[in-house]
């Protein structure tokens, strides 16, 4: 109890609001007198009963972490998360009061635990900062999903192959073609020279 004495004010409503829920939740929200007797049906029959219940035991047992200094691995806020759980709570309670029939008094006491379990998440985001803390969180939420697309992205495209480098010529292949040309116009040049000499040999003799 000291605990939640040292939380805020809208963690102290949410938590007895929604505990208490809980509690009338297991009461006749439907009943009808007949000539043999009564017969009703507690909050759980029902679609928005159930998601409802489910939603109020999800917020008791994170106001219960908190209280037991638990880290909870969630990317949103402790006034975040608790704002989305009690706005949802209220919903499904209106929901489930509207399109139900032969509604009695628990019903309604539960309309109005639940819609008090919204208002203490709501003065929860006014003590952590208002509307701003929850622009924040839905930011870095929207940052965190944008990092983790993204090396997914990488991985999926398709890799393209790079070009084979051009075949340059060897160096010993080019000075062994250099070797076997001027070998093979040596001798072109050396008769050309002897050729030449021929004439001025006639002439001497």
């Amino acid at each position: 109890m000291d605990n939640l004495k040292a939380l805020g004010r809208g963690t102290q409503v949410m938590f007895i609001a929604a505990v208490l829920l809980l509690i009338v939740m297991f009461f006749h929200w439907q009943e009808v007198d007949t000539a043999l007797g009564s017969f009703g049906q507690n909050a759980w029959h029902g679609f928005w009963g159930v998601v409802m219940g489910i939603l109020t035991i999800v917020l008791v047992a994170r106001i219960a972490a908190r209280l037991a200094a638990v880290e909870v691995p969630i990317p949103l806020s402790f006034a975040t998360t608790s704002f989305v759980l009690g706005i949802l709570i209220a919903i499904c309670a209106v929901l489930k009061l509207l399109t139900d029939d032969y509604r009695n008094f628990w019903a309604f006491a539960g309309v109005g635990l639940a819609i008090a379990v919204a208002i203490g998440a709501w003065l929860e985001v006014q003590e952590a900062g208002g509307i701003e803390s929850l622009k924040s969180d839905a930011s870095s939420l929207g940052s965190s999903a944008s990092a983790m697309a993204a090396p997914a992205a990488t991985t999926d495209a398709p890799s393209t192959p790079a070009a084979p480098a051009p075949e340059m010529p060897a160096a010993a292949d080019t000075a062994h073609d250099a070797a076997e040309t001027a070998a093979s116009e040596a001798p072109t040049e050396a008769a050309s020279d002897a050729t030449s000499d021929e004439p001025s040999t006639e002439r001497e003799s």
